[in-house]
């Protein structure tokens, strides 16, 4: 049997391809038991490069048909790979879905339409009518992301945050039929598993925990420097401090060059991109930060080190790595507090 707990040990080891494997039987059954052909979802997009939907539509395992036909989704309406056009798209709207998903920030009425009408309008109207569950899908959908940033014209918010203050297009006190607030999966773009584990999880009668985000705890948990392949490095002092330097061998931490893993939660390092082949900070390239609720204007400017990092003991990272006797504290340090942050009361023995 599936429960909450089990879910989050199986969905935190494994990709959405073998999850779905995995409980493609119990999908089926769960729809079934709704008494539904299908778990009917809208894809809404407001203001947006649909690199939320590319991210989706680029995953390989499993691929974008074989988590639909698992899922037994039954997609009514989504701007980018409907098939219909015209009245016929905008008729497929008067419906009551199961799911909403909604990609892109929501802009003042005048900035961003489907067909004659106000994307705020629609989605507020359709999450009311939301049978289960509202899924804001990457940063702008979930904090307003880039259209939000400073200067904001379009006076976009996020689905139901604007940054890291609760609210946006839907309101603070929004709730689904079934009494969910909205469930955000942020990203530049959003990650394809964070997505369909999701919606698995749904589908499944398995409602994720939420931080103080509206994040799923069991994605957005930790933070990514935690899980980051060259964080043996920053421990060591040892730092990066031109591009020249950020060669695959991951030999030197990227804080210098503006990593941004440090203060942004996501386990992005650990489940990593391409069918789990490479992460930005494998690749050579500073985490930016875009899972962040404060993403762009609290990352930026990019590529410069971040000012309010939590430093170990009081060492600052920057000045870490130019002596041997600072580099040597932070590692003790950093083996301390995870030590300490690892050990549970009363299991002392165990750890000897």
């Amino acid at each position: 049997m599936l429960n909450r707990r089990n879910f989050l040990k199986i969905a935190s080891a494994v990709g959405a391809g073998m999850f779905l494997d995995l409980y493609s039987a119990d999908i089926v059954k769960a729809v079934e038991q709704a008494g539904e052909k299908g778990v009917k979802l809208v894809w809404l997009q407001g203001q947006s490069d649909s690199g939320c939907t590319v991210s989706l539509l680029q995953g390989q395992h499993p691929d974008i048909y074989d988590a639909i036909m698992k899922l037994n989704v039954d997609i009514r309406f989504h701007p980018t790979i409907m098939a219909a056009q015209g009245e016929g798209a905008m008729d497929a709207l008067n419906i009551e879905p199961d799911v909403l998903v909604v990609e892109g920030s929501i802009p003042d009425p005048e900035f961003a339409k489907v067909g004659e009408r106000p994307v705020k309008e629609l989605v507020k109207e359709l999450a009311v009518k939301t049978k289960v569950v509202v899924v804001a899908v990457g940063a702008c959908a979930t904090y307003g992301g880039i259209p939000a940033a400073n200067g904001n014209i379009t006076n976009s918010n996020g689905v139901q945050y604007h940054k890291s203050k609760i609210g946006g297009a839907l309101g603070a006190n929004f709730l689904s039929k079934a009494g969910l607030p909205v469930v955000n999966l942020p990203g530049c773009p959003a990650h394809p598993d964070h997505v369909l584990l999701t919606l698995s999880a749904v589908i499944l009668g398995v409602i994720p925990e939420l931080d103080d985000k509206g994040r799923p705890k069991f994605f957005f948990n930790d933070k990514i420097h935690n899980q980051c392949a060259r964080r043996g490095f920053y421990d060591k002092g040892v730092f990066a401090t031109s591009f020249k330097e950020t060669d695959f061998s991951y030999e030197k931490c990227l804080y210098n060059l503006g990593c941004r893993g440090p203060v942004t939660n996501s386990d992005c390092a650990f489940r990593k991109w391409n069918s789990g082949i490479n992460v930005c900070m494998n690749g050579g390239a500073p985490c930016i930060g875009c899972f962040h609720e404060g993403f762009p204007d609290e990352m930026s400017p990019l590529f410069e080190p971040i000012e309010n990092v939590p430093t170990l003991l009081g060492i600052n990272a920057v000045t870490a790595g130019k002596v041997a006797v600072a580099a040597t504290a932070v590692g003790i340090a950093a083996h301390a507090i995870r030590r300490g942050i690892t050990k549970k009361p009363g299991h002392e023995e165990e750890e000897k």
